[in-house]
């Protein structure tokens, strides 16, 4: 093989690993694209039944501008499960808490929450995003169980999420709904449901909670 031939096929080489570079590159900002397209469709048509994966909202990374970082903060709560340290849980109407961070905590001010009461008000009217995730593990000698919380609004059932809960297995889940309308000041109360004492069930609190944001309404034009 001449040296012309060596440097043809040398520069051959060269362009393919510039092209597989480019190729590289562009699916890597495709897959960027189209994962940001998916977060925006998921946010405009949302379809009740499926399941997500909680995370702070932005308001709470300090990326956004002065009036988005309001909006949202006032719009937004997220309260965690809220039961002893041993984690063991219980039947009947659930207690939940804020998550503080920093000077400020995960309740905006478009809510109050009632720690004697177990409830939380809604202040403001209009259509509201709702989403519950439970992470639920056996202690010690557990048995077949079935696990629903239910949240009721002014006594009236928004959301169901049953836990099916196998003999040895850690059981996570997440159920979320729209609820097309609430009045203002409508109340929220979440009650665990069993068909045994869950003796042995253990609550992972810091992965247990629910969250609220007003997607529409008043103000939020």
């Amino acid at each position: 093989m001449s040296s012309t031939d060596l440097e043809s096929l040398e520069s051959r080489n060269g362009r393919s690993r510039h092209m597989d570079m480019c190729l590289v590159g562009s699916v890597v900002v495709l897959f960027v694209l189209v994962i940001s397209g998916f977060a925006v469709l998921f946010a405009w048509n949302l379809k009740p039944g499926a399941e997500i994966v909680h995370e702070f909202p932005q308001a709470l990374r300090g990326e956004q501008d002065d009036m988005s970082l309001r909006y949202k903060g006032q719009n937004f709560a997220y309260l965690r499960a809220n039961i002893d340290k041993t984690g063991k849980m219980s039947k009947g109407v659930m207690d939940w808490e804020p998550i503080t961070y920093g000077n400020g905590k995960t309740l905006g001010s478009g809510y109050e929450y009632d720690a004697n009461q177990r409830v939380l008000t809604v202040k403001q009217a209009g259509a509201y995003f709702l989403y519950v995730q439970f992470n639920v593990s056996c202690n010690h000698k557990c048995k077949n169980e079935t696990l629903t919380i239910t949240f009721t609004f002014d006594n009236v059932e928004q959301l169901t999420c049953t836990l099916e809960l196998p003999d040895y297995e850690t059981v996570a889940k997440k159920c979320w709904t729209v609820i097309p309308h609430m009045d203002k000041n409508s109340k929220l109360m979440a009650r665990i449901h069993s068909d045994k004492e869950l003796k042995s069930r253990v609550l992972e609190v810091n992965s247990s909670g629910f969250g609220m944001f007003r997607v529409d309404g008043p103000g939020t034009d």
